[in-house]
């Protein structure tokens, strides 16, 4: 992207690829992404994370997006619902 378009790379451009990487199923290739990336991760790519996590039931990686969620955006209950559900169904 960069090398042929001349486009930087942002950070709604990895959240797209975490998302699509976490719906096919690759859901530790979705973390990869995550530490390789040259930004911050913000709560959009925790958030598509751990949306992977419980279409996937990966509990273990849903704890860690939960966390980093929930010292993001301390005020949203969204985490906290999605990682209930996770361990419920699991």
């Amino acid at each position: 992207m960069k090398s042929k378009y001349q486009v930087e790379p942002r950070t709604e451009h990895y959240a797209c690829m975490v998302d699509l990487l976490g719906r096919a199923g690759k859901v530790k290739e979705a973390v990869d992404v995550i530490k390789k990336m040259p930004l911050e991760a913000d709560a959009i790519i925790w958030g598509a994370l751990l949306g992977a996590c419980k279409q996937h039931m990966k509990l273990d990686l849903a704890e860690v997006a939960a966390k980093k969620l929930t010292e993001l955006e301390p005020n949203k209950a969204g985490p906290y619902v999605l990682l209930s559900i996770i361990c419920i169904a699991g």
